[in-house]
């Protein structure tokens, strides 16, 4: 069930990628952010709503719990703000590759944060995953290199914060009741977060009455994008119960190459074969991640 999540959690990811791009032609950066956390709270209470009463949520306020709530919630909303800007400055699938780099700098900073050790076979799968993204599909063209410049950096700064608020979202889990389903817990941590990091940039964006317009100007695909996130969000979280967090965004980079493919199709991105070879080298890492949470928990999840 954990590996299943992982996946959903892929396309789900992917999908809300392809919607940000689209959204980011038409929205400030920051209102973009505020929006994709503020349009996800109604599909949580809703879930929320609907879990109480089949009696399969639980509510844990304790004060680790609430406190990795906290940091969670400031690492996504600096993750998400320089995404969204990069998506303003960088092709799509130029900033998705550069987002591959969090994996990466997971196996650095899990270790450090949630104390749970790293294997040997997990590193290998996660160099793959990521060398497949630098290696094969980065070699933008020249007249485009200047161009996307601020986006891959902000892309860069955006895969340190994911990093550290994976590693957040696996302690938040571990902090958590977990329910009969597991599903509860997730529910309730994600919409937490979300919450959080709504209040933390409402500020800035809902004082200019041109902001408080472009919301409602959009409002029907900000419903969407945030529909995608509340699936996106309680995929990973459910399925960071049963599997660490290099692992978790390890087998996620397979939302990389449907981002290519979307890419190319929607919004005409050059180096198209290059990107999309390193699809070869994602699919395995993503394999030998999955190989090896099957062999050390079999029936995980059943």
């Amino acid at each position: 069930m954990g590996l299943l999540a992982a996946l959903l959690s892929a396309v789900f990811s992917s999908s809300k990628d392809l919607m940000s791009k689209r959204l980011a032609f038409r929205l400030d950066g920051t209102v973009s952010t505020f929006a994709s956390f503020a349009f996800a709270l109604p599909f949580y209470l809703l879930l929320l709503t609907l879990l109480t009463l089949l009696g399969h949520e639980t509510f844990p306020c304790s004060l680790a719990f609430l406190g990795l709530v906290l940091l969670r919630s400031l690492t996504d909303t600096f993750a998400e703000g320089m995404k969204m800007h990069a998506f303003v400055h960088g092709d799509l699938s130029v900033v998705v590759l550069v987002l591959s780099l969090s994996p990466l700098l997971l196996l650095i900073t899990s270790p450090l944060i949630t104390r749970v050790p790293v294997s040997f076979t997990e590193i290998v799968a996660v160099f793959l995953v990521v060398g497949g993204s630098i290696v094969m599909v980065y070699r933008p063209s020249t007249e485009n290199s200047a161009r996307q410049k601020k986006g891959i950096l902000l892309a860069l700064g955006a895969a340190l914060f994911f990093s550290l608020n994976s590693c957040f979202d696996y302690l938040a889990v571990q902090k958590g009741v977990r329910t009969i389903s597991g599903l509860g817990t997730a529910v309730f941590a994600g919409f937490s977060m979300t919450m959080v990091s709504a209040v933390f940039l409402s500020p800035f964006v809902l004082v200019h009455a041109d902001h408080r317009k472009a919301l409602g100007s959009h409002r029907s695909g900000l419903l969407v994008r945030g529909l995608l996130e509340v699936a996106f969000m309680v995929s990973k979280l459910y399925a960071l119960e049963f599997m660490d967090a290099p692992a978790v965004a390890g087998i996620m980079r397979m939302s990389l190459l449907l981002s290519i493919i979307g890419g190319r199709v929607f919004f005409n991105e050059k180096d198209f074969k290059r990107r999309l070879a390193a699809g070869g080298l994602i699919v395995i890492g993503v394999s030998l991640i999955a190989w090896w949470q099957w062999s050390r928990h079999p029936y995980a999840g059943e």
